[in-house]
């Protein structure tokens, strides 16, 4: 759990990812390079010792999570320099979230599922299996840095022979003065003062400071839109902590095997493949929380199914209890998938691109929070809620009263909260951008 907080704090650092690189070597390339080459070293080195660091009877802790801290950390920070680049590298933004859910889908696959199908048949070992993610990733990250050139300007470059330039300056309805950002409004001066010579401006983040990005993300946290989807993300996951994460645990505790547990993994890896696709049509479109909204209540209620699985677990564990277990997986994996997707869809279509990644940062940041301490606190739960004997025989377990407080608290959230979600999905663009809390004193200047 230590090792992950970076993704959960890496707000911290991402406004100096997004104002400190090599121009001439691309903004995003600056730090992919050499944070991917350092995740293939730190593999590497974790592949040469992860065997001593393991050995029965002298396990050796501190080393191990010193290095998975390190490569978690260049993890989280390699995901800023992706989600920015992701911002302004797809005309539709909405298909960010559909590469970030098929990415981590194939991501999991072959670290974890593949790899354990793998060792278990003794085809291979954890330091050769380290040693190959290593060579990938160097191997990737040269090509990379050689056959991938970050072109063109950023979405809140406006060039002023643009269409939406021109209505704006003749009064049209594509592109107002008023509605206008700081910068647009910057180059439509830099137009008028040179006699409409100028064809473009320089972006926003090309000249900001670290610290000028910092003021920004300050500004935009103060925003009445961000503050409400702040609060929607660290609130939202509560009624589905208990299932996310006890449930496997309490089928393990009644005889279901973690590699049985694995192998229907393995099974459900087509359906979050697929779910991101199909849920593209949603999440690429103007209401992509939708999506997430209508699997709210349902998903909620398999909470209650799985106090079901784990309360009728059968001594004898057979394949018609284990296809039922197969099918709640795969009903679990479909919703949290497309759910997942839509959120991350919603943030690519309102973050600005003016700050790059801080601002998907800032809403991954909150969300990852949201849920990390919904499971903590539901684990938590779950073990002082548990009664046993003296003899260490569990009498009441604590899973069951967790879940249906978690899913009670889900449904007074839905019925609280559902309208705020809808105003917040239909709120205007310009509610989400800097420039409306600055509008006012930009205009005196401009």
């Amino acid at each position: 759990m230590l090792c992950s907080w970076p993704f959960s704090l890496k707000i911290l650092w991402a406004p100096i990812v997004d104002s400190v690189y090599d121009r001439r070597f691309g903004r995003r390339k600056t730090w992919l390079v050499p944070v991917q080459l350092s995740l293939g070293m730190g593999l590497y080195t974790c592949a040469t010792h992860i065997e001593e660091w393991l050995k029965e009877g002298d396990l050796q802790i501190g080393p191990l999570t010193a290095l998975m801290f390190v490569n978690y950390f260049l993890a989280a920070t390699q995901d800023i320099a992706v989600d920015g680049w992701a911002l302004t590298m797809l005309k539709n933004t909405g298909w960010a979230s559909t590469c970030n859910s098929v990415g981590q889908s194939i991501g999991v696959l072959v670290a974890s599922t593949l790899y354990f199908f793998m060792a278990s048949n003794q085809l291979i070992t954890l330091p050769a299996f380290l040693q190959c993610c290593a060579a990938i990733f160097v191997v990737v990250t040269l090509v990379l840095a050689v056959s991938v050139r970050e072109t063109g300007p950023p979405p809140c470059v406006i060039s002023v022979a643009s269409p939406e330039f021109e209505s704006a300056e003749s009064g049209g309805s594509k592109k107002s003065p008023i509605n206008a950002t700081v910068t647009e409004r910057k180059v439509a001066n830099a137009h008028r003062a040179n006699g409409g010579a100028a064809k473009a401006a320089a972006p926003y983040g090309d000249d900001a400071s670290a610290w000028s990005v910092y003021q920004q993300m300050l500004l935009v946290v103060k925003l009445p839109r961000v503050r409400e989807l702040l609060l929607v993300l660290f609130t939202w996951k509560a009624g589905f902590a208990c299932t996310d994460a006890a449930f496997f645990l309490k089928l393990q505790d009644k005889g279901f095997s973690k590699e049985s547990i694995t192998y229907l993994r393995t099974i459900m890896s087509p359906i979050e493949f697929v779910m991101p696709i199909l849920a593209s049509h949603y999440t690429t479109g103007p209401r992509p929380l939708d999506l997430a909204m209508w699997q709210y209540v349902p998903r909620l209620l398999l909470g209650a199914v799985a106090c079901g699985l784990v309360a009728y677990t059968p001594e004898e564990i057979g394949w018609e209890f284990t296809a039922v277990v197969m099918l709640f997986m795969a009903v679990h994996s479909a919703m949290s998938t497309s759910m997942f997707t839509a959120q991350m869809a919603f943030f690519a279509r309102v973050s600005d691109p003016e700050i790059g990644g801080s601002y998907m940062t800032l809403l991954n940041t909150f969300a990852n929070l949201g849920y990390l301490w919904t499971t903590m606190v539901a684990t938590r739960l779950v073990d002082m809620l548990t009664v046993k004997s003296e003899d260490g025989e569990v009498e009441i377990d604590g899973f069951y009263a967790t879940s249906m407080l978690t899913l009670g608290l889900g449904l007074i959230w839905f019925v609280l909260m559902r309208h705020r979600v809808e105003s917040i999905q239909v709120a205007h663009m310009s509610s989400w951008r800097v420039a409306a809390i600055r509008r006012g004193r930009a205009t005196s200047t401009l």
